[in-house]
């Protein structure tokens, strides 16, 4: 059975950052967020969804398919799991997949926006290949560790995973307000998650909270919230609604690309001429024998 929390390469929510009543007062004016009505066909998609799926994924769904839309995230699917335990905490790891933990949604209940972003800060660890990135690294600076600069390559790995951090929650703020969620909500989370220890200095995978409540007020002043609202409508409003599986064997939930989850479909609209059965389903993978391989 598939263990998403087993996985060796992740870039996690971890402990953030406090937020001061000054960080309040900064988004007050920039509380209201754009509306989009759904059309008949994304009506019909959501409501299949809700029908289908448990509420904690089909709200997921709902989030991460917007920020896909809004922000042009559509050429790959995403993958969702709901870890069934109290730890307050979501992170990215493998490729697209988005591990948010129960705690963490007990926590944020009824607040759409502070969940929005933590979201995006999850998405924009991948859209910013920081895990492939963070291994590369690793394998190189483990070579020079071998010659005797241990401390130093745990002082790398610290650096590159605070920058790591501080690059998501940037990007993550970006992708959530362009999808028309609340800006204010991300400094709702943010306030609830400083509530855990070891929030207000830097850690060996986090920056300080006063340094990244100063980089986010900054991005903040630089790029107004109703500037990326405003290319967020425009990137749902000439897009399709994105489909979805329950992948129940692998305890995920896929959203899929804008080119759907068929390969079938896939074939059928580049090779109008070639048409394949839409009942046609490929064989299944035969099982791998339980008799260990030897060499000869």
């Amino acid at each position: 059975m598939f263990n998403p929390f087993k996985t060796t390469a992740a870039a996690c929510l971890a402990t953030l950052c406090t937020v001061t009543a000054i960080g309040f007062e900064a988004l007050a004016q920039n509380r209201s967020t754009f509306t989009t009505t759904p059309t008949s066909r994304e009506s019909s998609v959501y409501d299949s969804a809700r029908e289908d799926l448990p509420p904690n994924l089909y709200m997921l769904y709902r989030i991460v398919e917007r920020i896909a839309r809004a922000n042009g995230l559509t050429n790959h699917p995403w993958r969702v799991v709901v870890a069934d335990d109290t730890l307050i905490n979501a992170y990215a790891t493998e490729v697209n997949l988005v591990i948010v933990h129960f705690g963490l949604l007990d926590q944020m209940a009824g607040d759409i926006s502070a969940l929005a972003c933590v979201v995006g800060h999850e998405m924009a660890h991948h859209t910013e290949r920081h895990i492939a990135i963070r291994t590369s690294r690793v394998a190189d600076w483990q070579e020079e560790a071998r010659s005797g600069n241990s401390r130093e390559f745990q002082q790398r790995l610290a650096k590159l995973a605070r920058e790591h951090e501080e690059e998501a929650d940037a990007i993550g703020y970006k992708y959530s307000v362009t999808a028309g969620f609340d800006p204010s909500g991300c400094l709702r989370g943010l306030e609830m998650l400083s509530r855990l220890p070891g929030t207000m200095r830097d850690s060996s995978t986090h920056p300080s909270v006063p340094r990244r409540i100063e980089a986010i007020q900054a991005l903040m002043d630089a790029t107004p919230p109703e500037v990326l609202r405003s290319r967020g409508h425009l990137g749902l409003t000439t897009s399709e609604p994105l489909s979805y599986e329950m992948i129940e064997d692998k305890e995920w939930l896929r959203i899929n690309s804008a080119r759907g989850g068929s390969f079938v479909e896939d074939w059928n609209r580049l090779f109008p001429n070639d048409i394949i059965d839409p009942d046609f389903t490929p064989p299944a993978t035969p099982e791998a024998s339980s008799t260990p391989e030897t060499e000869e």
